[in-house]
């Protein structure tokens, strides 16, 4: 995910020089060293800095300490560390096939799709939460993303009862949507039969209509990562940090996209409009999380 690294004010792609001048700062200056056993070599740790760059947004390696205590640096990453507690569902766990990273994976009911989002903190996860051991009680799971591409569009205007509405809608669906996992064969179908009602609504308004006027938020995959999602949302509230290294302004806006809540941090050179709250974004972002263990803190 070299590319997100402009999400977090790296817009100039980094020579040979300039990546060695950062791993050894990320090493230097981290606010966040920690270490744990590797679940696939034996006596092998597993090692993770993050160096904060402000508002949360920062850089991460991954790596394994080898013999005569070298350091076997990772690739280095953007993160945004989330805010807000976002979903309190059951989380599954999966290591990817570079041994380093791994992705979170949860249902949401509100979204009603399945959410696999970049765990941020691996180390955390290897003391505190095994892939035999989840899902387990008392586990949430904090969200947030990184943009390369987004857009600010004006919001649907919506009265109060008519936003009563939208709400007592979402909560009959999710009600719905619980049943059907149980086994409810008639919560199945009229699930289905709402989304095809809906479905042919917007097919005989779209064509007099923009889809933006239509829609007033949507979460879906998109591309061949799986935890790529492009994303329709309100903007809640917006604030810019500046990256020390580059002087680059970064907008981490927080927003709420089909009932779940989350921050999306973007370059100021890669947003098109001016972020206010009450407005929308539009963009694909790259979802990255944090998984809350009991008795532990991120």
């Amino acid at each position: 995910m070299h590319k997100y690294l402009r999400a977090v004010g790296f817009s100039d792609p980094m020579n040979a020089m300039d990546r060695l001048n950062l791993i050894d700062d990320i090493k230097k200056k981290a606010s966040y060293r920690e270490s744990a056993a590797s679940l696939e070599e034996e006596n092998e740790m597993l090692s993770e800095y993050r160096l904060e760059l402000g508002g949360g947004l920062g850089l991460s390696m991954t790596g394994v300490f080898e013999e005569e205590n070298d350091f076997l640096a990772g690739e280095i990453e953007p993160y945004l560390m989330p805010e807000t507690l976002t979903s309190m569902e059951e989380v599954f766990v999966e290591q990817k096939i570079d041994n380093r990273s791994f992705a979170g994976i949860c249902d949401d009911l509100r979204i009603g799709t399945t959410l696999i989002f970049r765990l941020l903190n691996p180390v955390e996860y290897l003391r505190f939460g095994f892939l035999e051991d989840l899902p387990c009680p008392g586990t949430s799971v904090c969200l947030s993303a990184l943009s390369i591409e987004g857009t600010v569009v004006l919001p649907l205007e919506k009265t109060p009862f008519e936003q009563q509405v939208i709400e007592r809608r979402a909560e009959r669906r999710r009600r719905m949507m619980e049943e059907a996992m149980d086994g409810d064969e008639q919560a199945m179908q009229k699930i289905t039969t709402e989304d095809m009602d809906t479905y042919s609504d917007l097919l005989d308004k779209i064509a007099d209509n923009d889809i933006l006027s239509l829609v007033d938020s949507f979460f879906m995959p998109t591309g061949a990562e799986c935890d790529i999602y492009y994303i329709l949302g309100e903007i809640l509230s917006c604030r810019q940090v500046r990256n020390p290294y580059t002087l680059d302004r970064i907008h981490i806006l927080s927003i709420r996209c089909s009932g779940i809540d989350f921050t999306v941090g973007i370059n100021d050179r890669d947003l098109y409009g001016h972020p206010e709250p009450g407005r929308r974004f539009k963009g694909v972002i790259w979802l990255q999380g944090i998984i809350q263990f009991p008795g532990a803190s991120a």
